[in-house]
Formats: C-alpha cells, structure tokens, sequence
C-alpha cells in the first residue's frame, strides 16, 4: 500500500474562514464549525482517519475546508483506479482497526498501513473487479431491503 497511496496533510493557511472537516461532519451527525485557520483541503479529497476507534475509515470530502485533527489526506497514485484501492483498504478495515497502536488515543498502525499487500493486476481488470464488487454490492443491498 506505501507504494501505491501516501498519507499527507493539507496546504497549511490562515485567515480565511472555512468549515472543519472533523469526523462527525463527515458523518453528517452536526454542522460544521467554523474555522480561522488550518490545514485547507478542496472538496472531493480523501481523508483517512488516523486516530480514534474506527481508525482506518475513509471520507471524501463534500466540499473545501480545513482537514480534522484525527485525519491524514489518502493520496491515491493517479496510475491506479481510485475505487479500486478504496475496496482493497475496506477490505482490510478490520485489521487495521484491531491493530492500531497507543493507549490513550489509538492511532492507525501506519506502519501496518504502509505493509498491506494490494494485488496489482491491469488497470482494465481493476475497473472489472470494481465493477463486479459493486454489482454483488447491489445485490446484497437489495437482498438486505427485502428482509
């Protein structure tokens, strides 16, 4: 996964009034605070929460703000299909959750982040696997709605 993603943070910058993109505005669970300063992100940008419970969770950013404390910006290699790395990182969320380190704050294990192994096969088979995944995603849903 080092090789195909990096963990930055956003352009630092002051004086400029903008949302904090914290967890749960992201989550949609309250409204945004307000902000003077801090570290600005442009909406549709991927932010991993590195710290907290569900460490390893992913958002897209809905619009431009200042990026929460508890997370890192999921820089995607432009080589790779996007969605395809965000299944490979669900798909290993248990893992990460239970293996994050610290014991005040949990934090994201980076280190074990950085190790996962992600299987590279062409970009055109990447788009099929994502396309097959979503479809059994559709499916499970659709199953689940009728229960």
């Amino acid at each position: 996964m080092g090789n195909l993603c990096k963990l930055t943070d956003g352009e630092k910058q002051n004086g400029c009034k903008m949302v904090n993109l914290d967890v749960k505005y992201l989550r949609g669970e309250k409204e945004g605070k307000i902000l003077d300063a801090g570290r600005k992100v442009e909406a549709d940008t991927l932010l991993i929460l590195v710290d907290g419970e569900n460490s390893g969770e992913v958002f897209r950013t809905p619009i431009e703000g200042y990026q929460g404390s508890t997370f890192k910006v999921l820089a995607i290699n432009p080589n790779m299909n996007e969605e395809y790395i965000l299944h490979a990182i669900r798909m290993k969320q248990k893992v990460l959750r239970e293996s994050k380190v610290g014991s005040a704050i949990p934090h994201l294990n980076k280190k074990l982040f950085k190790e996962m192994f992600v299987p590279i096969p062409s970009y055109k088979e990447q788009l099929r696997i994502v396309e097959s995944i979503d479809k059994v995603m559709t499916l499970i849903d659709r199953v689940a709605g009728e229960l």
